[in-house]
């Protein structure tokens, strides 16, 4: 590694990390301005309680608005790097003695290499166990409210409505479950005054009254008798926080890719199983867009001969935005028949174009 390099690293890596504090701190003033109150609602949380609950529900989010803006950031990050030394007049001096441009790109993708990986592990690990802290409601982070679940699924296809859940003691009152039968159509339907999850064992307790009623296997036709059935406990594989979680709009997101595969391989029957594909293709594709990104900004700043960084700059923006309005097209259609080509359409188009212009640099 020579000085260029060393230099390069250094004024990228700085610009990232301001541009990384920047947006992430920009992000939640904006998000505090317009949500602050939602904070306050509950008469008896004071002022002092609503500020230590919003930065408890802000703590938790961070990882979340990392993976929004490390990506952006790199790119931007990359191209204030070469615009400054464009500027400067600092490539011309370079390019005299004898350094191709392409040469200068080699640090940033270094760089690019353990960022990228960091972005990778807070998506796979970090984000999916704080995933039901992230899912908390603005208006009630302590989970102290309850509300309702209404026909959530577990891993066997048991059916879970409870009319009042509660977050924070990890109870819910008013509690139907529907069991299917091998042939998928309802078998039985338990009852439950009220249930309280157990972590010890992974299953739920019933407090009070707890039916289980089924179809008679003696019976037939419509006159076939119901039989009952009283219960202690059952072994729902859905826990609080995964109950927590299912009540955000864009759950499937939250999930980690090892989470997704095996939603997507069992044969449970998944409502929102194109949701959870399309997530799991742009899962693999971030790293890859996230290059590609940089391959598209950086070239516009080299060059061999003096230039206005505001002309550069603002056709850099432009295909930028080209490339960010064709990602959000390509990701907002939900399409499991074509979901990893929906995916890859981005990359597909926009990383030839990356590569072309660094190898058409001229030096």
């Amino acid at each position: 590694m020579n000085t260029i390099d060393r230099y390069v690293i250094r004024s990228f890596l700085g610009g990232f990390v301001t541009l990384l504090l920047t947006g992430t701190g920009l992000f939640i003033f904006v998000d505090v301005l317009l949500n602050f109150d939602e904070f306050s609602k509950d008469p008896n949380v004071s002022a002092t309680g609503a500020l230590f609950d919003a930065i408890d529900y802000y703590a938790f989010n961070l990882p979340l608005f990392f993976s929004y803006v490390a990506g952006p950031s790199m790119a931007i990050a990359a191209a204030f790097c070469f615009a400054l030394m464009l500027r400067n007049n600092e490539l011309t001096a370079l390019v005299a003695a004898g350094v191709p441009l392409q040469r200068l790109i080699v640090p940033l993708l270094v760089c690019a290499v353990p960022l990228v990986s960091l972005w990778w592990v807070n998506r796979e690990w970090v984000i999916p166990e704080i995933a039901h802290k992230i899912a908390r409601d603005r208006e009630d982070v302590r989970g102290t409210r309850a509300f309702g679940v209404y026909c959530v699924k577990d891993s066997r296809d048991n059916i879970l409505i409870a009319l009042q859940f509660y977050p924070r003691d990890g109870s819910m009152r008013q509690a139907y479950i529907i069991e299917p039968g091998p042939d998928g159509r309802a078998a039985s339907l338990i009852q439950a005054d009220e249930a309280r999850f157990d972590p010890a064992v992974n299953l739920w307790r019933f407090d009070g009254r707890a039916v289980r009623t089924f179809l008679d296997p003696g019976g037939g036709g419509l006159g076939r008798g119901f039989s009952t059935q009283n219960l202690t406990e059952f072994k729902l594989r859905l826990t609080p926080d995964d109950l927590i979680l299912r009540q955000a709009a864009e759950w499937a997101d939250l999930l980690s890719l090892r989470h997704m595969n095996r939603l997507v391989n069992s044969e449970q029957q998944l409502a929102n199983r194109p949701t959870i594909v399309m997530s799991r293709h742009v899962r693999l594709t971030q790293p890859v867009l996230i290059c590609a990104l940089m391959l598209l900004a950086v070239p516009f700043f080299l060059t061999r001969e003096p230039a206005n960084v505001i002309v550069r700059g603002t056709a850099a923006l432009l295909v930028c935005l080209l490339f960010f309005v064709t990602t959000f097209v390509c990701h907002s259609l939900v399409r499991e028949d074509i979901a990893a080509l929906l995916a890859w359409i981005p990359i597909l188009i926009f990383a030839p174009v990356g590569v072309l212009l660094v190898a058409n640099l001229k030096t």
